[in-house]
């Protein structure tokens, strides 16, 4: 799923970012990542959606060289990558079942697909009852939840969730780890998780904790 080679980043600062670093996750494991401010957290996630390329070493992820990758293509890369951010960044005047069929209207999903496609994942996420309702309508981890939905309708493999929790309260929280536990662990995705909760870090199965450039791995 992920393999990381003598990974080097160092960006035109002088800050090196990620030193040396090797590294592989399989599919359908739910990985945590932790370190300070600065530490390479956000590096190593933009390395793995092609937002940065590394300084020297190979990133593959779902099969594919990211370096190699033209920047012309890289959108249609994407489309294997689900990703969710704390700010669930719904679009307001559209339903939910508008707001995860955009994800797909937008790479041309044909119209039946897109509604096949769209109550499935809501059905995985437990809003199948949500579908008209508007983000004003829905609870923090509901809107949480549709954003998980939109990252993946596109039936992808890998998800990269940067503090996805953040806004939200600790029944809340739980309530969101586990659908990503069933993500990983049910249907077989790879979960990427960038959290500062040590409680819910217990509930992953890879600890990837960031320090000075290294990644040391905890299975």
């Amino acid at each position: 799923m992920i393999k990381l080679t003598n990974v080097t980043k160092i960006y035109k600062t002088g800050v090196r970012a990620l030193n040396d670093v090797n590294l592989t996750i399989e599919p359908g494991e739910f990985v945590y990542v932790i370190g300070t401010t600065g530490a390479g957290k956000s590096t190593f996630i933009k390395l793995l959606y092609r937002e940065e390329k590394p300084t020297s070493g190979k990133v593959e992820v779902v099969g594919q060289d990211v370096s190699k990758i033209k920047n012309s293509k890289v959108p249609y890369f994407r489309r294997n990558i689900g990703v969710v951010f704390q700010n669930f960044r719904l679009l307001p005047k559209k339903t939910v079942f508008e707001n995860v069929a955009y994800a797909l209207e937008v790479i041309d999903t044909p119209r039946v697909e897109i509604r096949r496609r769209v109550r499935a994942t809501l059905e995985l996420v437990g809003l199948e009852d949500k579908v008209n309702a508007f983000p004003h309508e829905l609870s923090g981890g509901q809107q949480q939840r549709v954003a998980i939905a939109r990252a993946i309708a596109r039936e992808v493999d890998l998800i990269l969730c940067d503090e996805p929790t953040g806004n939200l309260d600790e029944k809340n929280s739980l309530d969101i780890m586990n659908t990503f536990l069933d993500l990983a662990h049910i249907h077989h995705k790879c979960v990427i998780l960038v959290t500062h909760s040590p409680t819910l870090a217990k509930m992953c199965d890879v600890s990837l904790r960031i320090k000075e450039g290294k990644i040391e791995a905890k299975r």
